[in-house]
């Protein structure tokens, strides 16, 4: 019995300074424009419930939608919960997660990573999507699906990869608490820079389609056969990012998909004119809307949307959050 005891107190003090050292010695990005742990941890620590509309995908995603904007048009909360780089099939489990935590009437998904055909992806995209994810049975077949034999114990486990960072650690590191962890913004990028060579290629009668990989599509199926699951309307579509013809094929080939499984597909790339984008000013490099276009964007996206009609603010619960954004996005 005492050995039993014993045993047991050790697996318990073994896992204490296991998870207190994997907290401290982990990359952290709490701060600053690029606040990627502060935004998926957010939206860890957001309430039961709290948003009707969440955003999925890689960076397209969290440089355009921004949900501040759409809650003080039309009182709608909404989150992006995106990271860059983000594979389909690493979005198919932040659904997963999503849903398990929210009960959102759309789930709004950028098209951008079908048009990359990749098996698996480096570290540096795998941690981001990978790092901050509780660690659940959902994590662990991210996991699975996201590197091969051998390199996968190292993606789930965070103290492996980041046991050799001792010599780099800094206040910020002893003092960050998941649990605290909150993002104003609620998931959008502001990003102020203005990019005046952007290039955006007529890419309106490009009919052609290019085959999905295998995985992707499979992803596909399983993100709507899921959002179907969970009663939630999934609206995918192409932010503004100056589409290449190569890529316009892929998001054809989305766009069929999503004709045959009954699902909405919106290309915003051949509505420019109507958003009123602004090649000079409204991006932050060649691919990515900046806060003004951003803007733009996300009141053209509220204003021909569905969902969105006839909603109206009556609340001032983000107001704080809103004046923080108005005084952040100003440009330098």
């Amino acid at each position: 019995m005492k050995r039993a005891v014993g045993i047991v107190a050790f697996v318990l003090i073994f896992l204490s300074v296991f998870l207190c050292a994997e907290r401290i010695l982990s990359r952290k990005s709490t701060e600053g424009w690029w606040n990627v742990t502060a935004k998926i941890d957010g939206f860890y620590n957001s309430p039961e419930n709290e948003y009707d509309v969440i955003y999925f995908g890689s960076s397209n995603t969290y440089c355009s939608f921004n949900p501040l904007v759409v809650w003080e048009k039309t009182g709608v909360k909404s989150y992006v919960f995106a990271t860059q780089q983000q594979p389909v099939w690493a979005t198919y489990h932040y659904m997963v997660d999503a849903f398990e935590r929210q009960t959102p009437e759309v789930a709004v998904m950028d098209v951008l990573m079908f048009s990359k055909n990749d098996e698996y992806y480096d570290d540096g995209v795998n941690y981001t999507f990978c790092d901050n994810m509780p660690l659940s049975k959902n994590k662990l077949e991210l996991v699975w699906a996201s590197a091969p034999k051998g390199e996968r114990f190292n993606l789930a486990f965070k103290f492996m990869k980041y046991h050799s960072r001792w010599n780099e650690l800094t206040k910020q590191d002893f003092l960050y608490r998941k649990a605290n962890m909150e993002d104003y913004s609620k998931g959008f990028y502001i990003l102020t820079q203005e990019y005046d060579s952007a290039v955006h290629t007529d890419v309106s009668k490009e009919k052609a389609t290019a085959e999905l990989s295998e995985k992707n599509l499979t992803y596909l199926h399983k993100i709507i056969d899921l959002c179907k699951e969970n009663g939630v309307e999934l609206l995918l579509v192409k932010a503004p990012s100056n589409a290449t013809l190569e890529e316009k094929h892929y998001y054809n080939a989305v766009e069929k998909v999503a004709e045959e499984r009954g699902v909405s597909f919106v290309d915003y790339n051949l509505m420019y004119s109507e958003i009123e984008l602004d090649l000079e000013h409204d991006f932050y490099d060649a691919t990515h809307l900046n806060v003004t276009g951003a803007e733009k964007f996300t009141e053209f996206f509220v204003e021909n949307t569905e969902y969105f009609e006839g909603k109206v603010r009556s609340d001032t619960d983000w107001q704080a959050e809103w004046e923080k954004y108005r005084e952040a996005a100003v440009k330098e």
